[in-house]
């Protein structure tokens, strides 16, 4: 028989007015998801005090290849009716030229598809320089000689047996939409980013299945909008940083749906790259809990959220940010955005620990003040004392990139529906290290994978070649084959970390390899024919 009265609820609140019992509820739902479901510093250190006798091999049909980007590699910045980019603008007067001319791969393409083919690569991610297809933006004016390149590496790539990974935007725009009203400032920039992706589709859609949109919104919104870098005008810290990354999820979102709708026949996929540095608390108080959570809701959550939890952005950043500063979306935008994604790329290097507290050199208002954590291992800040989010020191933690794919299946994807690929993944540094960090790191991956249950699709190296660093030029050795960047030819030289990965991609084994100098220690695998491979390869270049 069913109750004829009213269970016994507390009075007080039973008294409380209809308005303040909802808000109370939403309180609480907020609350609920803004502390993690597993405290963060339960997440696991699986680094390399492991058996090296453990095999993991990598699953069948894994990706496998590297990560390179348009300004980083391609030079010829003024060749061929290409048009000046906000990339342009910014870095080619330094000493070093920035990337007027790089690794030359916009006339070295062959020689770095080889390398890909020496790997055993089964993909490429590359991007498309935005000016090189478009020079000034506008969709009625494709550069055909633009558009032969793509097409001339397309080739290649095909005859190599080497699938295309194809980024439409890694942090380069037309210079004519930067002077016009800003570029991702404004709101216009939605329509020519879709008009961007429409014709990239439509040129080169019958040959690329995977599409990734955006390469790291985090750094664009915050080192380029925030901090005034990336060739970026109208900075406004704690304001233009939300407005340019609204604008670049709704830019996404209609290009994902553009391809669904007018090019699905191609059979690709289109996804989102992002990066996010992964933090546990510093201490196990509550409010280093929270800090913790709260730092990876403003890195991947600030992206994943209004595309996989109903168009809204995360908890934290909905508390913490005035509304005055961080932009709505209406209600035809939310259902634009959610579910607008095929697959998440993710760029991961290292993690941190996390602290309640707003870092002593943020601005007000500032990205930094409103998400209030600090990263206790940040490096000199004197080093770039503008930019909080780019002082972390390295840290030698492989597990980082595992609990980073685990925050994101526990937070969106509990059942594993959602591909995830590891977009980029590397080492700034001597090769015998990069050999053991690739170990270490694709191994944790693979343990992700088995232990974990996590959908992860592939794997790819950030960077096939040393290239144009951004900050530190190219003193930043993070290739899997050494760049002369003093020669004429750019002569490419492959290096052991390119031939280990060879190794693994051809056994389907991943053993560990232990730090130069640590304690636990495992005999490299021998690279046979590699001195043969590398004195072959820079033959042409001779």
């Amino acid at each position: 028989m069913l109750p004829t009265r009213r269970p016994n609820v507390p009075r007080g609140l039973r008294a409380w007015p209809a308005p303040m019992r909802v808000s109370a509820l939403v309180t609480l739902v907020l609350l609920a998801l803004a502390v993690p479901a597993a405290p963060l510093d339960q997440y696991p250190d699986d680094e390399e005090g492991l058996d090296p006798g453990e095999v993991l091999k990598l699953p069948d049909g894994f990706i496998m290849g590297a990560s390179t980007s348009a300004y980083q590699i391609e030079g010829a910045w003024n060749e061929d009716g290409k048009g000046l980019s906000n990339l342009d603008m910014a870095n080619n007067g330094r000493e070093d030229g920035g990337g007027t001319v790089a690794c030359d791969s916009y006339h070295k393409y062959q020689y770095d598809v080889q390398l890909l083919k020496m790997m055993n690569a089964t993909h490429y991610r590359f991007s498309i320089a935005w000016a090189r297809l478009l020079p000034t933006g506008e969709p009625d004016n494709v550069n055909d000689l633009g558009v032969q390149y793509y097409n001339n590496l397309l080739d290649e790539l095909e005859d190599n047996g080497i699938q295309p990974m194809v980024t439409l935007y890694h942090e380069d725009v037309p210079q004519t939409l930067q002077e016009a009203f800003g570029a991702w400032d404004s709101e216009k920039i939605v329509n020519y980013f879709e008009s961007y992706a429409r014709t990239a589709f439509r040129l080169f859609g019958k040959r690329v299945k995977l599409w990734t949109t955006l390469n790291e919104p985090l750094t664009f919104t915050v080192i380029g909008a925030e901090h005034g870098r990336l060739g970026t005008t109208n900075n406004q810290p704690g304001v233009s940083g939300y407005r340019a990354g609204h604008n670049m999820l709704l830019a996404h979102a209609r290009a994902h749906r553009a391809y669904h709708q007018d090019f699905a026949d191609q059979g690709g996929m289109v996804g989102l790259t992002l990066s996010g540095l992964f933090t546990k608390p510093c201490s196990a108080s509550l409010d280093d809990v929270r800090a913790a959570e709260r730092h990876m809701q403003f890195e991947l959550g600030w992206f994943l959220d209004p595309l996989l939890m109903g168009g809204e952005y995360p908890p934290w950043m909905r508390q913490n940010v005035d509304p005055a500063r961080l932009p709505s979306f209406t209600a035809e935008q939310r259902e634009l955005l959610n579910g607008a994604i095929d697959f998440i790329g993710l760029n991961g290097y290292f993690g941190g620990t996390a602290c309640n507290g707003v870092p002593k050199n943020a601005a007000s208002p500032s990205y930094e003040r409103d998400q209030a954590v600090t990263v206790p291992d940040s490096g000199n800040p004197d080093l770039d004392p503008d930019n909080p989010m780019m002082n972390v020191k390295f840290a030698w933690n492989p597990s980082s990139i595992r609990n980073s794919l685990r925050w994101i299946r526990d937070r969106y994807d509990p059942r594993n529906k959602i591909p995830i690929i590891v977009t980029e993944n590397g080492y700034n540094g001597e090769d015998d290290m990069r050999v053991a960090y690739l170990s270490q790191w694709l191994r944790s991956v693979l343990r992700g994978v088995y232990e974990d249950k996590l959908n992860v699709r592939g794997y790819l190296v950030w960077s096939l070649l040393d290239n144009f660093e951004w900050g530190i030029g190219f003193k930043g050795r993070y290739g899997l084959a050494e760049v002369d960047f003093s020669s004429e030819n750019k002569t490419r030289r492959p290096k052991e970390s390119l031939f280990f990965m060879r190794d693994v991609i051809t056994t389907r084994n991943v053993p560990l390899v232990a730090r130069p100098g640590s304690a636990s220690s495992s005999a490299r695998p021998a690279i046979f024919g590699a001195w043969v491979a590398l004195l072959l390869f820079v033959v042409p270049y001779m």
